[in-house]
């Protein structure tokens, strides 16, 4: 019997919550930094849109950022979303919270709307926007360093959850979860599903936290999807699975 995805995606959110916090406990083995920036084993790493904030606030470009985003953004393209669904703190705390699931709202086009608002703040504020107020981050400087003022936006992201969906940030608000989006929009790994075995039940659709639906195939869809594998799981048909350059893994 297989392992549910959502059970290895839960080991992996703990790993990297801990590994977060390892600098607060003086053991530094490989990693130092958040998750905006870090040194992992002597190579630096910076978030995409944390680079492109910082290139348009100063409106200047500066290799050894770009550099340091190139990683990142090459798992991206390979991944799409897999840091929305197996890293994100925010993500782990929001699928903690029992709430009912809503319907999510249709318009694909708000994700992208809140990528392109944050970089022209960036380049008007000569600030890194995102990186200033995302609900993110400010759990990390809470696990980091404590509860401070950032409680106040972490409450307001849960309750948005708690009235308008559990993923109501991550499909409709979260910059950083869009750039990735469109960065994998044409991913390597990707959910596919076999139309010999599908069924069209419609529990993909379902329990798609996301508002997505692996059978359309559409680019919106695989924009929005962090290939988080509920859907996988779900599956009574074993119909849906990961693939790699077309294949299938049985």
């Amino acid at each position: 019997m297989k392992m549910p995805v959502k059970i290895i995606r839960k080991i992996i959110q703990i790993f990297f919550i801990i590994v977060l916090l390892l600098p607060i406990w003086y053991v530094d083995l490989f990693w130092y930094g958040t998750y905006i920036s870090a040194d992992l084993l002597g190579v630096a790493l910076t978030d995409p849109l944390t680079a492109l904030e910082i290139t348009l606030a100063g409106r200047s470009l500066w290799m050894p950022l770009m550099v340091s985003a190139l990683p990142l953004t090459v798992a991206a393209v390979l991944g799409g979303r897999l840091f929305c669904s197996f890293v994100c703190p925010l993500n782990f705390l929001l699928e903690l919270i029992p709430v009912k699931k809503k319907k999510p709202l249709q318009e694909k086009k708000y994700p992208l709307a809140a990528l392109g608002i944050t970089l022209l703040l960036s380049l008007v504020t000569s600030l890194p926007v995102f990186n200033t107020v995302s609900p993110v981050f400010a759990l990390m400087r809470m696990l980091l360093f404590g509860v401070g003022i950032e409680m106040v936006l972490l409450l307001f992201v849960v309750g948005a959850a708690v009235l308008w969906g559990q993923k109501i940030w991550c499909r409709t608000l979260c910059p950083l979860g869009a750039l990735y989006g469109v960065l994998g929009s044409r991913k390597l790994l990707a959910v596919q599903v076999d139309a010999s075995k599908c069924t069209h039940c419609g529990k993909c659709a379902a329990v798609c936290s996301m508002g997505t639906a692996p059978e359309r195939g559409k680019w919106e869809d695989s924009m929005l999807c962090t290939n988080c594998g509920d859907c996988i799981d779900v599956c009574q048909e074993g119909a849906i699975g990961y693939t790699l350059k077309g294949k299938t893994k049985k």
